[in-house]
């Protein structure tokens, strides 16, 4: 190989420079590498309390999702590309875990990408970085809402928030607000022609007004272009929807994935260069409300610009009923959004019912519209698929897994759903508390408190595991209610084994009643010898 020496090198670029020409320096793109995650010995504290952290370029960072568990309110809006942090002191703390690092301090563990998510703490920008997908921040960069000291000796660094409580805060994993709203008044629908302002934006073809999908997504804050392979791409960078001609199937994007796929009445058409839809197929696609006068033959279309706070979706449960609330801060009477969940089981996938309404105690500052959906988990892991639609448009997609570890399993079944079966006996309080037990003893005491009784009192069940399921054994116990309390002897059989013992109560509604279980209770029995 010819060697070049560092003067001649020199020499070169520096000939280079005297020709006027400016050096070319590429702009930092998402994803681009703009640091490194360190090793560290220092340890994190955020309200008193140890939290997960990271050595950024010098500086201790702790993942903004993380702070949920911490007292913090975290929103994460798609379609701003934001996450919004407040604390108001209402949460309680849920610490994570945090893991010891057996490398020496400075070793080099992640890269720090750039990212065009942007982080606020309230109404004020913070900075942030993109390190595994999440979105991290300083420590430092914090101590404009509260304290952050620094214990040299003890190598520890901890954060106090200050207190604020303005606004509205919700328990619920889900928020749709109205930010505005577009309007598009006295759209001509004629034959052959449709116009807006003069302009021809559509035509009539076969009796079907079909509107020019790039003028009336462009009107709504959308981009359409046509890609390599001849089809039409519509989106605003965070949800959107692929036409291909002779297709009557639209891909439906969100974040640039295709996740699903919606059936449209009549396939696109192009004519001219224009692309053109059947108008109602595109207001299910764009999400817009319209109103067409058949004296005038004028339409107006109105576009809500909706956005999703996504505050946490619970991924990891205590009881069996899984329950997500959205609330919703709509103006008038908004069409409201559809809430989809589904659970996959064995490659099928199970949709939860729904429930929706307006809030009558609605309270100042409070949302207008609550939906409510729930469905039973599993033992173990769960794999759901959570969507906000509007029409067809995508508010909110996510998938995600919730886990449902027995040795933390609350023995109450929660019925706090909008979905009621009939009047039942609701149980305040139970002995034991969490559903799994070990014992070698021959019997165990079940009690507890109850309100809204329905029937006399409770009635025990004993179910053996074999393999996955439970079968029965031994005959069923009944137990009287005493006031409000109820307590149940239960003897266990002699032979070791994973046990069920479900207390079910009375159920009754107008067709009729049947026994639906209130509490379940997994019982190891070992052997005494043992």
């Amino acid at each position: 190989m010819k060697k070049i020496s560092l003067s001649t090198a020199v020499l070169g670029i520096a000939a280079f420079l005297a020709l006027g020409s400016t050096p070319f320096v590429r702009a930092i793109e998402i994803g681009d590498v703009t640091g490194q995650v360190l090793s560290t010995d220092i340890r994190a504290y955020v309200n008193g309390t140890e939290i997960p952290s990271l050595n950024v370029n010098g500086y201790t960072a702790v993942a903004a999702e993380d702070l949920r568990e911490y007292g913090f309110d975290v929103a994460w809006v798609p379609q701003e590309r934001k996450i919004v942090i407040r604390y108001s002191g209402k949460k309680e703390v849920h610490p994570l875990p945090v893991q010891k690092t057996t490398q020496p301090s400075g070793t080099k563990v992640a890269d720090v990408l750039s990212t065009d998510i942007t982080a606020y703490y309230g109404d004020r920008k913070i900075p942030s970085i993109n390190i595994g997908g999440r979105t991290v921040i300083k420590l430092n960069d914090l101590s404009a809402f509260g304290s952050v000291v620094w214990f040299e000796k003890e190598r520890k660094i901890i954060f106090t928030p200050s207190v604020d409580d303005a606004g509205w805060f919700t328990a619920n994993p889900l928020v749709v607000r109205e930010k505005g709203t577009v309007k598009v008044d006295n759209i001509m629908i004629l034959d052959p022609q449709i116009t807006w302002n003069g302009e021809e934006v559509g035509r009539t073809i076969d009796d079907l007004p079909m509107l020019d999908v790039s003028w009336i997504a462009g009107m709504l804050g959308y981009t359409a272009k046509e890609t390599e392979n001849g089809s039409l791409l519509v989106e605003n960078g965070t949800n959107g929807f692929v036409l291909r001609e002779g297709d009557n199937h639209a891909d439906l994007i969100w974040f640039g994935t295709t996740v699903g796929k919606a059936e449209v009445w009549k396939e696109p058409v192009k004519q001219d260069g224009k692309w053109l839809l059947r108008e109602p197929d595109l207001k299910d696609l764009l999400g817009y409300e319209s109103v067409w006068s058949p004296e005038t033959h004028l339409e107006n279309i109105t576009y809500r610009k909706l956005i999703v706070e996504d505050h946490g979706l619970k991924q990891r449960g205590d009881n069996y009923n899984y329950i997500v609330r959205v609330d919703e801060f709509l103006q008038g009477t908004s069409y409201l959004p559809f809430l989809d969940l589904e659970k996959e089981t064995d490659g099928q996938m199970s949709h939860a019912p729904v429930g929706a309404g307006g809030m009558a105690d609605a309270v100042e500052d409070g949302p207008k519209y609550r939906q409510d959906t729930s469905i039973k988990l599993e033992l173990g892991t769960n794999r759901m698929q959570l969507r906000l639609t509007q029409g067809m448009c995508i508010l909110f997609d996510a998938a995600y897994a919730v886990e449902l570890p027995i040795r933390e399993l609350a023995a109450i079944l929660d019925q706090n759903t909008p979905f009621s079966s009939g009047d039942s006996t609701r149980l305040l309080k139970v002995t034991p508390e969490k559903a799994y037990q070990e014992t070698s003893s021959s019997d165990m005491i079940f009690s507890g408190t109850v309100d809204r009784i329905n029937g006399t009192g409770l009635t025990f069940r004993m179910e053996r595991q074999e393999g996955d399921e439970y079968v029965q054994e031994g005959d069923p116990v009944s137990v009287p209610f005493e006031g409000d309390r109820f307590t149940a002897k239960v003897m266990l059989p002699e032979q070791s084994g994973m046990y069920r013992v479900a207390a079910y109560s009375l159920v009754t509604n107008p067709k009729g009643s049947f026994q639906m279980p209130a509490a379940y209770w997994y019982i190891q029995k070992t052997d005494p010898a043992k």
